[in-house]
């Protein structure tokens, strides 16, 4: 059965291939160097144009050095990927460690993913110049990254409302169908990032959260 690039994409996400994952684990100054000049070459020229020759001229290592840390370009863009990944979601534990309140917690994640997406300067390039590597991920062959997110969301909300309490076959649909619309929520931020919705500041992101996310969730608790 033959797999989709997405459904590739978030296999190698969560079990990425040993060589990257040892890159990743306590990247040294070089390895660190090489990722961010990797970054700043494909927001320059897009991912499709990079070159080893280039990352390695921008990085200032040798040819040599790169290719022993990342044997080909293909392992280090995923490399690129899976620390950008890594970013955003121990970012957004971050920003939620100190929440108190579920709606906290929402209103500061919120927060954090919206900036995180407006600020990500390789994204927005990519979606300007590349639409095709990245749009169908995100559209049309979405589903390995729903429901990835879906488990993930669900997972938090459960422990969030239930705690280590055992859920009814009602909670865990109820829990699912709001993870799926809250990703399917934030992909369409990714996407379309114009939006008529103010999350201008963390007030007017709290009043959407309390108006709208909250008791969709709350609801059937």
């Amino acid at each position: 059965m033959s797999t989709s690039r997405t459904a590739e994409f978030v296999r190698r996400l969560t079990a990425p291939e040993p060589a990257v994952l040892a890159q990743l684990h306590r990247p040294d100054a070089i390895t660190t160097r090489i990722l961010g000049a990797t970054i700043e070459q494909a927001e320059l020229v897009g991912m499709r144009r990079i070159t080893m020759d280039d990352v390695a001229r921008r990085s200032g290592v040798g040819r040599a050095t790169l290719y022993r840390r990342f044997p080909t370009k293909a392992a280090l863009i995923d490399a690129v990927v899976l620390a950008e990944a890594r970013r955003y979601f121990d970012g957004h534990t971050h920003a939620c460690s100190h929440a108190e309140t579920l709606e906290d917690r929402l209103v500061f994640g919120t927060v954090f993913t919206v900036t995180f997406l407006r600020e990500h300067a390789l994204l927005k390039k990519l979606l300007r110049t590349e639409p095709e590597t990245i749009l169908p991920s995100l559209t049309i062959d979405a589903g390995p990254i729903l429901d990835f997110a879906i488990d993930q969301s669900a997972a938090e909300l459960r422990t969030e409302l239930y705690g280590t309490a055992g859920t009814t076959a009602a909670q865990e649909r109820h829990l699912r169908t709001v993870a799926e619309l809250h990703t399917r929520l934030t992909l369409s931020f990714i996407v379309t990032p114009h939006t008529s919705i103010n999350l201008a500041t963390m007030d007017d992101t709290r009043a959407y959260v309390r108006r709208y996310l909250l008791p969709m969730i709350t609801a059937a608790c």
